[in-house]
């Protein structure tokens, strides 16, 4: 992607949020974040590129660019060499919250 294409943004995506009660970048990070908590099962990492997409990064050194969500778990899809599924018992084993996170401790 070149520089000038960084500048236009990103098309607005569906999970988008309607308000604006964070800065656009911020909430970029934010959902960034949520995003690498789901794929850590799966040993994957997404980063941030140019602010108009995701760079996925996988366990074994491969990478690829994701332009939005859906691009981006086609990739992972693709990584990872089947189809992911949400409701993996492992994925939501990972995501729910451990006894101390409840307590708040």
């Amino acid at each position: 992607m070149c520089g000038l294409c960084g500048l236009l943004g990103e098309d607005l995506h569906w999970s988008d949020p309607l308000g604006d009660e964070l800065p656009r970048r911020r909430e970029r990070l934010r959902r960034i974040a949520a995003i690498n908590q789901v794929l850590a099962v799966f040993r994957f990492k997404v980063e941030d590129f140019q602010g108009t997409s995701y760079l996925l990064l996988g366990p074994t050194g491969k990478q690829e660019l994701a332009s939005g969500l859906d691009s981006l778990w086609q990739a992972a899809e693709r990584m990872l060499g089947r189809p992911l599924d949400p409701l993996d018992p492992r994925l939501l084993d990972h995501l729910e919250p451990s006894p101390l996170q409840e307590s708040g401790s």
